[in-house]
């Protein structure tokens, strides 16, 4: 069998406490007047670091 190509994607949380997490969403949220959903994905990716690795 031959090996196929792919990608890997590593999710690593950061060294940041989660207060700063969650008070970053709720000011995104109520100051960009942005819908609950948009807030905790931008928070999600403020928490985490994304690697994306060609394998």
């Amino acid at each position: 069998m031959v090996p196929r190509r792919g990608l890997r994607i590593d999710l690593v949380p950061r060294e940041l406490h989660i207060v700063l997490i969650c008070v970053s969403g709720a000011m995104l949220a109520v100051q960009a007047d942005v819908a609950s959903p948009v807030a905790v994905l931008v928070g999600f990716l403020l928490s985490v670091r994304v690697r994306i690795r060609r394998i």
